[in-house]
C-alpha cells in the first residue's frame, strides 16, 4: 500500500481552495474572479476536480451550479481542514497557562540541586501543564539535541557547528567540600593538602566518539595536580552521604550544597582563586530546529533567568 504521502503528491492542493469557493459561490465566473482567474482557466480547474473526483461534482442550472452529493459530501468536509492547513502557517500563539508542551533537558548532576528545584517552582506558577525531564549531562549532547531527545542542554563548552545556539548562563569558580568534622576543616588549608585524600566525582554520561576532558581536571591538570577518584556516581545524594561519612573531598561550584538539607553537615575547605584559569562557563544549548517555537523560546527564557 502506498503511503499518505506518495498518495497525496500526486495531487494538487489548491484544487481543494477552488472547490470550496465553487461550493460557496455555486457559479464558474463569480468563483474565477475570487480567484482572480479567467473563466476559461476556471473551468480547466472545475474538470480536473471532476477527473480527481470521478464525479461531475456540479450540475448546470438556469441560476448557476448545484453540487452533487459527492460534491455535498465534500462541504461538509472542506471547512476543517482548511482550517487546520491555515493553522500550519498561520504564527504560533502560545500561552504558557495553556502550554501543554514536554521539555528535556540534560544538565549536570551537581547542578541540578540547585537549578531544578526553584525551575520547577516557577513552572508550576506559571505553566501548571508543561511536563520536564531532566537527563544526565553526556560528553557531547549534540547528538541529543539534533534528533529532539533533547530540548536543552546545559554544558561547559559551546559546539563549533553553526547549527547550534549557545547562550551564556554563568561563570562559576569551583570549591572543594569535606564534612564538617573533616580533618582540613580546623586548619588553614592549601590545595596541596586536598590531594592526600581521595576524591569524589559526578558522573558524565560518555559518547565514545567523543573526546571530553571535565574542565576541573584540566584546571587541575594546569596546577600540577590529578585527582584520586574513589567513587563517581550521577546520584547527588548518594555522594553527599558519602562525603559526610567519610575523608573523602568533592570539587564543585560554590552554590552545590545551598539547595541540599546537608549543606549543614558540610563545609568548605578550600576556595579556589577567580582567574581565567579557574573560572569554568556553562552553556545552555539548543539546535536551530526549536528557534521558531515560541514554547521553546519561553522555556528557554525561564532558565536564564534562574540564578546560580
Amino acid at each position: 500500500m502506498n503511503l499518505l504521502e506518495q498518495k497525496l503528491s500526486r495531487i494538487d492542493l489548491n484544487l481543494l481552495i477552488s472547490l470550496s469557493v465553487l461550493l460557496k459561490e455555486k457559479s464558474v465566473s463569480r468563483a474565477a474572479e475570487r480567484l482572480y482567474l479567467s473563466q476559461s482557466a476556471m473551468s480547466r480547474t472545475l474538470q480536473r476536480l471532476r477527473d480527481l473526483f470521478d464525479d461531475p461534482l456540479f450540475h448546470r442550472t438556469a441560476t448557476g451550479i448545484i453540487p452533487t452529493v459527492k460534491a455535498q459530501h465534500i462541504e461538509n468536509l472542506l471547512p476543517d481542514l482548511l482550517q487546520k492547513l491555515e493553522s500550519i502557517f498561520q504564527s504560533e500563539e502560545f500561552s504558557p497557562a495553556t502550554c501543554q508542551q514536554h521539555f528535556s533537558i540534560s544538565m549536570p548532576s551537581l547542578m541540578s540541586h540547585a537549578l531544578l528545584l526553584p525551575l520547577t517552582q516557577e513552572l508550576s506558577k506559571a505553566a501548571p501543564l508543561i511536563k520536564l525531564t531532566e537527563h544526565t549531562a553526556k560528553t557531547d549532547p549534540c547528538k541529543a539535541l539534533e534528533s529532539g531527545h533533547l530540548d536543552f542542554a546545559i554544558h561547559v563548552e559551546k559546539p563549533a557547528d553553526i547549527n547550534f545556539i549557545s547562550t551564556h548562563l554563568d561563570t562559576v569558580t569551583p570549591v572543594i567540600f569535606a564534612r564538617k568534622n573533616h580533618p582540613l576543616s580546623n586548619s588553614k588549608v592549601e590545595l596541596e593538602d586536598c590531594f592526600k585524600y581521595g576524591f569524589l566525582d559526578f558522573n558524565i554520561e560518555s559518547d565514545s566518539t567523543t573526546s571530553f576532558t571535565n574542565p576541573i581536571d584540566t584546571m587541575l591538570i594546569k596546577k600540577g595536580f590529578n585527582r584520586d577518584i574513589h567513587l563517581s556516581s550521577s546520584q547527588f545524594s548518594i555522594l553527599v552521604e558519602i562525603l559526610m561519612t567519610s575523608d573523602n573531598l568533592l570539587i564543585g561550584p560554590h552554590f552545590l550544597m545551598n539547595a541540599t538539607v546537608h549543606k549543614k553537615n558540610v563545609t568548605t575547605v578550600y576556595q579556589f582563586e577567580k582567574s581565567s584559569i579557574n573560572n569554568i562557563d556553562l552553556f545552555l544549548l539548543e539546535h536551530q530546529r526549536v528557534q521558531n517555537s515560541a514554547a521553546h523560546q519561553w522555556f528557554k527564557n525561564i532558565i536564564t533567568k534562574q540564578k546560580l
